[in-house]
């Protein structure tokens, strides 16, 4: 064996076992002494193993292997490398990964041949060594996209490392040596992305950095910093973008905090023609968006553009699919026509009053536009390429997904198109939804915010819609008749009805509306607070979980048996109920595993187990996981103690992640959260507890 060492150029520790890793480092120095130093090139210690590996160790290590190339101490308990690293002067890969390394030490700069420097999953690394530029060798230098970002600023003379393929950041810095644009000159092998901040600092010499012999870049991020300038400083920012002109080969653009007025020549003569991706973020200066031929490009973000006005027709992008515009108050159009567009945002762009024809597009969100009032609808011809017709196709009949939110101006929905989810919130205009013949792909409908219940009585039949959230709508007493007739609808929930009496109107002809939902899981009920009960008529028998909270009026649940009856009934909310005063007399079914009262002080009396127990305690002292909030200290009891086990988190059921209620009780109490994109821009705390649209995944 120790013949075999003395010949070997290559040593790897494998398949230790994971008891013996305290053990190993006397082996690995015994075998490190047995061998011929000059012939070890080559060292891994890969995954969890050496976990001990000891700053005396590695001094051992580095005082005898002068000549070793490669070195891996990933996954090492390590927290620092002694200085005598700089004797291993021909190791090229070294790599610290998945280590709790806190700093680099000065001498690791005199590895000249050092080509690899990998320090992935470092997390208490937050500086590099100051004399990192005399790494001249140095082609890959791998940190995590958080430390490159955690690194406010890098060591001095980053341009003399020439090799170098990859610096996703680089700050310029005007008064401090080493920091210029100028460091870029000569690094043409970057690769990947390249991000340049604080451009204002290179006013004098943004044409140093070169970036036009960049070929091998993907992305490129152009930056400056969100203070307020002077006139003239803004004004030299339009030469600066000039000169910054990337090669042609760039796949991704961003410019951030620009404050020129115009975009520049390169973009507008065609010179950027193979860009994919496109982002424009608070160039607040520039009035029109000019961004000339752009065959490829496939992804558009306009964002913060304060003073852009026009952009005009002529600009057309065939391969388009992805356009997202927004805080863009004086835009007043769009490019009449997007073939391809299959994804379209727009939000807070208060001038604009009418969408382009998309005859494409799949998704769209339309947020706080309070002048948009046209679809643009229209019938497009599509030709070949003899000019001669081959079929034709109308704006939004492909829309799967439409988001409409505070836009009051718009009248009615798109004449024809059959949406899978359509969700509305305070668009007071609108008082239709597709007609029934379009609304038989309709799978998730929320509406939200509307003056009163014209939108909810147009709710349309249909026998795909699962989903349905009807919240905030003011003086309605009542749902529609029209539940009864949606009969794969697994999701109802009823949130911030303030003038709800009942869920359905009692009509002596009419069936009971919830027990023929035959498919209904689950059932909420949320700030509903003329409530005084629920159906009489019990609810649907296939109900799997019921939340009902902030409810102040409500008195009893409903008839002796209304949850005994619910034979699959696995979870069961109740919050901020005060005058709920007990349990229906024939408690919960023997399905249910799950058990919440918050805030119903009546009805958490009645399930007390305490001082002989309440007198809903023997309806639910055998659920297997309970929780009751106490009345003093809002604190939850502990899981009932029960022979039968509490179901763990891989076997609950697939409405759990929804929760039950948002933000905070008028008491003060933290609630589960439902969904944390939700809005609390109705106001109040009790606004607050439900969500404002509820989307199953």
């Amino acid at each position: 064996m120790s013949r075999l060492l003395e010949h070997s150029l290559y040593l790897k520790i494998i398949s230790l076992d994971r008891r013996l890793c305290k053990e190993v480092e006397k082996p690995l120095i015994d075998i490190l002494n047995n061998m011929s130093k000059r012939r070890l090139h080559t060292l891994l210690l890969p995954n969890e193993y050496l976990k001990d590996l000891k700053k005396q160790t590695l001094l051992n290590m580095f005082n005898t292997m002068t000549y070793i190339r490669v070195l891996d101490l990933s996954s090492t308990t390590i927290l620092e490398l002694p200085q005598s690293i700089q004797k291993l002067k021909l190791l090229r890969h070294l790599d610290l990964s998945k280590t709790e390394i806190q700093r680099l030490p000065d001498s690791l700069c005199n590895l000249y041949n050092l080509q690899t420097l990998k320090l992935l999953g470092c997390p208490w690394l937050f500086e590099l060594p100051k004399d990192l530029s005399k790494l001249i060798n140095l082609q890959h230098l791998e940190l995590d996209d958080m430390l490159w970002h955690k690194i406010t600023i890098l060591p001095p003379g980053m341009g003399k490392l020439t090799r170098l393929r990859n610096l996703h950041v680089f700050h310029t810095s005007s008064d401090q040596e080493g920091y210029g644009i100028d460091e870029l000159k000569d690094m043409v092998h970057l690769t990947g992305t390249l991000r340049i901040t604080k451009i204002e600092n290179a006013a004098n010499n943004a044409r140093e950095a070169k970036l036009n012999q960049k070929e091998r870049l993907d992305k490129l991020v152009l930056e400056w910093s969100n203070i307020n300038r002077s006139a003239d400083a803004e004004a030299a920012e339009e030469t600066m973008l000039e000169e910054l002109q990337p090669h042609s080969n760039l796949e991704e653009l961003q410019i951030c905090n620009y404050r020129g007025t115009g975009l520049p020549v390169w973009m507008k003569d065609g010179l950027v023609q193979n860009l994919v991706t496109v982002s424009l973020k608070h160039c607040t200066k520039c009035r029109v968006l000019l961004l000339g031929r752009l065959p490829h490009l496939q992804q558009l973000c306009i964002k913060g553009m304060q003073e852009l006005e026009d952009w005009p027709e002529e600009e057309f992008f065939p391969s388009l699919t992805s356009l997202k515009i927004s805080i863009c108050p004086k835009l007043r159009k769009l490019p009449s026509f997007f073939p391809n567009l299959r994804s379209l945002k727009i939000k807070n762009c208060d001038s604009l009053k009418a969408l382009a024809v998309t005859p494409s597009l799949m998704f769209l969100i339309l947020v706080d536009n309070p002048a948009l009032e046209d679809w643009k609808e229209a019938s497009v011809t599509f030709l070949n390429s003899d000019s001669q017709p081959i079929g034709q196709l109308r704006s939004y009949v492909k829309l799967l997904e439409l988001k409409i939110i505070c836009c009051p101006k718009l009248s009615a929905l798109p004449d024809i198109f059959a949406p899978q989810k359509l969700e509305i919130s305070g668009c007071e205009l609108l008082t239709a939804l597709p007609v029934p013949e379009f609304s038989q792909r309709l799978q998730h409908l929320a509406l939200d915010a509307c003056e009163d219940g014209t939108l909810v009585e147009a709710i349309p039949e249909s026998s795909s819609l699962y989903s349905l959230v009807i919240s905030n709508i003011s003086n309605i007493t009542s749902l529609p008749t029209v539940l009864p007739h949606l009969p794969d609808l697994q999701a109802l929930y009823i949130h911030d009805c303030k003038h709800l009496v009942s869920l359905f109107k009692e009509e002596a002809a009419a069936p009971p509306p919830l027990e023929h939902l035959n498919s209904l899981k689950l059932l909420s009920i949320q700030s509903c607070h003329e409530l005084v009960r629920l159906p009489a008529e019990g609810l649907g028998v296939k109900l799997e979980c019921l939340m009902i909270g902030c409810c102040p009026n409500l008195e009893y649940l409903g008839p002796v048996d209304v949850l005994k009856r619910l034979s699959s009934l696995k979870d069961l909310y109740i919050e901020d109920c005060p005058k709920l005063k007990c349990l229906p007399e024939e408690g919960v079914p023997l399905s249910l595993v799950h058990l919440v009262i918050q805030g119903c002080p009546l009805l958490m009396e009645q399930c007390r187990k305490e001082g002989g127990g309440g007198s809903d305690w023997t309806k639910i002292k055998d659920i297997p996981d309970l929780e009751i909030d106490s009345t003093n200290d809002h604190t939850l009891a502990l899981p009932h103690e029960s022979s039968k086990p509490t179901p763990s988190s891989s076997s609950r059921p697939w409405y759990r992640h929804f929760g039950c209620f948002t933000g905070h009780t008028s008491k003060g109490k933290k609630v589960v959260e439902a969904d944390p994109s939700t809005s609390a821009s109705h106001g109040g705390s009790e606004a607050r507890c439900s969500p404002r649209f509820c989307t199953l995944s």
